[in-house]
């Protein structure tokens, strides 16, 4: 009775962390994405730095690092290209979504679930604000007049 039980449990556990990681690779997959999308002068890190945020205890303190470095690596790229942006560049939510989920490892397991909640709800409109910037910048001409032998952004890249 309780083996079955327990491998139910073990199964329905597998599959939820299945599923945040691949929710976790779709979302800093466009984030390195909107990174690319920046000339590299105006990068403050290197788009292939958010896969670090797959290291356990490491990606707390680096999501205070990395979430400011996109904000202004965005405003960077949008000035330099004459668009510049209303706003903070992600740099509110960057911050707001930091300090939930570090909250959240620090709060008693009762009070958990609406935390959580209110971080993937934080997450999601991040990830919306991240795609809308990408596109924006996507059709924007280069700042420094670059050439693109592609509309496609993933050929080549």
């Amino acid at each position: 009775m309780y083996g079955e039980v327990l491998a139910v449990v073990i199964i329905v556990a597998s599959i939820v962390l299945a599923g945040v990681i691949v929710v976790a690779v779709f979302f800093f997959k466009n984030l390195q994405d909107l990174l690319k999308e920046c000339d590299p002068a105006n990068q403050q890190l290197p788009p292939a730095n958010v896969w670090l945020m797959f290291i356990p205890l490491f990606n707390i303190v680096y999501r205070f690092i990395m979430y400011p470095k996109v904000s202004e690596t965005l405003k960077r790229e949008f000035e330099s290209r004459g668009a510049p942006q209303q706003g903070d560049y992600l740099k509110g939510l960057g911050l707001a979504l930091s300090i939930a989920n570090a909250v959240n490892i620090l709060l008693p397991q009762s009070i958990r679930g609406l935390i959580g909640l209110g971080c993937i709800a934080v997450m999601i409109v991040y990830w919306t604000k991240a795609a809308e910037m990408k596109n924006k910048l996507r059709s924007l001409p280069k700042g420094d007049g670059g050439v693109r032998f592609s509309d496609n952004p993933d050929l080549l890249d």
